[in-house]
């Protein structure tokens, strides 16, 4: 059994990591509260250009590639983690739902890394990147979310990727982020139904195609400045909770040492307490 001098040292130890949790814990509980505003705010007007997207897509005719593909021979995923970790399975659950897609859809894809978890993770797996970006994502600018949809529009552009896909994690709540998958390029819908007469209220000057070669760098610049948002909102939320958990495991070794080192010292004195009496009797038998 540990003395209760080792006990002590332990109990320091403890102590001293749950004052940097908790710390952390504050840090980004002021953090979060900033990039949840961000990401509501910036919620319906992804959500608006999406739509407007979708919109233009059903009324647009022909075989524009951006529109409606192409034979797809190779595809591009982009995947969107953290600088830092200690936020539990945030970087985790998203770079699994990669790997699932990339085993789905195409095992050689291109590989965009966003984060430096994943860019770590990929290349401890030997996993060649086509482009890495790092340095902002708690804390994204819509440049940053610029010079990333360029990169994946040209990529499509280009003919290297026939289709291209972000993965990142959708902001919940603090506890909560779940793992998206999103086809950016082609625009048109995966699952759209054939015979879709692709009715719509709109009239577009000039004609439809015109309108979507413009309008789908903006498009996926914006899919990526809200998918960017998502993920800070995400990142932080998820550091919060997870230093919070590790304060209170521990405050509750602490407790558990404390107790440990009280029964060591108890027994201790005891122990004392024997020997003197043992000793004193010897003395009077003596």
């Amino acid at each position: 059994m540990p003395s209760a001098r080792d006990l002590q040292r332990q109990i320091n130890t403890v102590k001293n990591q749950s004052r940097v949790f908790s710390a952390l814990q504050t840090v980004s509980s002021v953090k979060f509260r900033k990039a949840e505003a961000r990401v509501k705010r910036a919620r319906p007007y992804a959500e608006n250009v999406e739509q407007m997207m979708r919109d233009v897509a059903s009324s647009a005719s022909g075989d524009l590639p951006l529109l409606v593909g192409r034979e797809v021979n190779r595809v591009a995923i982009c995947t969107l983690t953290a600088d830092r970790g200690l936020a539990g399975g945030f970087n985790a659950q998203v770079l699994r739902r990669t790997v699932s897609l990339r085993n789905e859809k195409d095992q050689n894809a291109l590989q965009v890394a966003s984060g430096r978890k994943a860019v770590a993770f990929f290349r401890f797996r030997r996993v060649e990147l086509a482009q890495v970006f790092t340095g902002f994502t708690d804390n994204p600018t819509y440049e940053n979310a610029r010079e990333i949809g360029s990169t994946l529009t040209n990529l499509f552009e280009d003919e290297e990727a026939d289709e291209v896909y972000l993965v990142y994690n959708r902001f919940e709540s603090a506890l909560n982020q779940r793992s998206v998958v999103k086809r950016l390029l082609p625009v048109a819908e995966e699952d759209d139904e054939e015979g879709d007469d692709g009715a719509s209220y709109m009239e577009y000057v000039p004609d439809a195609e015109t309108v979507l070669k413009r309008l789908v760098p903006r498009y996926v610049e914006t899919m990526v400045w809200q998918a960017l948002l998502e993920g800070a909102a995400g990142e932080h939320g998820a550091r919060m909770t997870a230093m919070k958990n590790a304060s209170d495991n521990a405050n509750d070794l602490v407790r558990d040492l404390t107790l440990q080192m009280n029964k060591a010292r108890q027994a201790q004195i005891t122990q004392e307490i024997l020997e003197i009496v043992s000793g004193a009797e010897a003395l009077s038998a003596g």
